[in-house]
């Protein structure tokens, strides 16, 4: 689903070239679960973005449902988010003058889903906010609002979900709510996810732990669903021969 190359990513600041990622390459199968961690500007959301499309590398290469969209231009990454990225922001990215169900609906109904209400006030509910639908981001707090954001990415049913700290601006059970709701997703639909985090308990439950340090990946924990498959299957042949 995703392959990321040797990707760099300079710019340019008053006091001269600023490196934001060094030479990054991983790999995320379809389904998989990954937590991209480290201290705040090791280049973590960054990355993230670069590998949806929303930003470019400065060199390297990025697939995105078997497209090289580091080679298109924005028209074309464009085109493939709204195939197949879901993606949470940290600023919440919600439109003030719309209620939080006219939040969740508006990108579905630009890509004429049939069910566009329906859809978004099942996801409204399923994170908590059935009595909140008909109010205007300004009338919800931040917790709230990252709610709505969330229930947004969700209804689109996406096949890869990237979210910047889902779970950031909200408390202790709001964010075990929305954990839920991430994993859930991951195993009814197999979506896969690409999840920047600080907080170790959501980090615990994705497969792999990728750990940055100033724009270098310098630890991966964990395992593909692919490897543990395989560790599976060595565990129950063993079985089968001790019988």
């Amino acid at each position: 689903m995703i392959s990321a190359k040797q990707l760099s990513k300079q710019v340019v600041t008053a006091e001269g070239p600023l490196t934001i990622l060094n030479n990054v390459s991983l790999e995320v199968a379809d389904g998989d679960s990954i937590a991209i961690i480290g201290a705040s500007g090791s280049g973590k959301s960054t990355l993230l973005g670069i590998l949806a499309g929303l930003d470019v590398p400065t060199s390297g290469e990025v697939q995105l449902a078997h497209q090289v969209i580091t080679s298109m231009d924005e028209e074309g990454r464009a085109r493939v988010r709204a195939e197949h990225v879901g993606f949470v922001f940290q600023s919440f990215q919600l439109l003030p003058g719309l209620s939080a169900l006219e939040n969740v609906m508006m990108p579905l109904e630009l890509h004429k889903v049939v069910n566009a209400r329906a859809r978004a006030t099942e996801y409204l509910e399923r994170v908590g906010l059935a009595h909140r639908m008909g109010h205007y981001p300004k009338q919800l707090s931040g917790g709230e609002q990252q709610r709505v954001a969330i229930a947004r990415a969700f209804a689109s049913e996406p096949s890869v979900l990237f979210a910047d700290e889902p779970t950031g601006n909200l408390d202790s059970t709001n964010g075990a709510k929305i954990i839920e709701l991430l994993f859930e997703l991951n195993r009814e639909q197999g979506t896969t996810l690409v999840l920047v985090t600080h907080e170790n308990r959501l980090a615990e439950r994705c497969q792999r732990q990728i750990t940055i340090e100033a724009g270098e990946v310098v630890k991966v924990s964990g395992s593909t669903s692919q490897e543990q498959d395989a560790l599976s299957l060595s565990s129950d042949n063993a079985v089968s021969e001790v019988r």
